[in-house]
């Protein structure tokens, strides 16, 4: 099913969470610890033997890469920052849960992705751009599964795709041209396709319909004029 794989791929597409390190305390409690040609690597502070206050880390090459800040051993809040500067994830602890931001950009330096996850699930709302600054996706999550809205963009800036999730099934969807009419109006049961799928032409008139059965196309038949069912 070919025609499938090209329309649900901008919007199913799932990237993992960026991996996520915090300092390890080191033996003996130093107050700084360097990399072996003598460049700062961490700023330490404890109090009573555990990490108390803000840890900073650092590039090799000198560049600011992550401040942690700790209280009574426990981390409460961080950043961690790209060579040029750029954020590139934030987290917060909140009475025991973990709120945490997380930017990604393009290997030129411009966006990518900004999502949150809620203690290490992705939850609320990830946004994700073209490389020229142009919106490419809106995504809402629920405990790692897609829910509620979300929406694709051409690189003109149309209206792709606009579908609904429920604990991570889609329910329903609406394909749209490039040139942003309606195309397609999907239907689904238990996350996959079933029953009608009506496709329009670009001005506005119902063309064909498909029929599915559990993602498989049964058959498609053109409607011309008149209905035939």
């Amino acid at each position: 099913m070919r025609f499938m794989k090209v329309l649900l791929f901008p919007l199913l597409l799932g990237i993992a969470p960026v991996a996520y390190s915090e300092p390890t305390l080191p033996a003996g409690l130093p107050e700084k610890e360097y990399y072996e040609n003598g460049a700062l690597h961490f700023e330490y502070s404890y109090l009573s033997g555990k990490f108390h206050g803000l840890v900073r880390e650092f590039y090799e090459t000198g560049e600011k890469k992550g401040e942690f800040n700790y209280k009574d051993g426990k981390l409460i809040s961080s950043k961690e920052f790209l060579k040029d500067g750029k954020l590139e994830r934030e987290i917060k602890i909140v009475d025991g849960n973990r709120q945490e931001t997380q930017i990604q950009f393009y290997q030129t330096g411009e966006k990518l992705r900004e999502r949150t996850l809620l203690n290490n699930k992705l939850n609320g709302q990830e946004t994700e751009y073209y490389q020229n600054g142009q919106l490419k996706a809106v995504r809402n999550y629920r405990n790692d599964k897609r829910h509620g809205n979300a929406k694709g963009y051409h690189n003109n800036g149309k209206l792709q795709g606009d579908w609904e999730f429920l604990d991570g099934e889609p329910i329903s969807a609406l394909i749209y041209y490039r040139s942003g009419e309606l195309w397609m109006k999907h239907h689904f049961e238990n996350g996959k396709l079933n029953g009608i799928t009506e496709e329009y032409d670009k001005s506005g008139k119902l063309v064909a319909e498909r029929y599915y059965e559990d993602d498989r196309l049964v058959k498609r038949q053109r409607v011309t004029g008149f209905r035939l069912w």
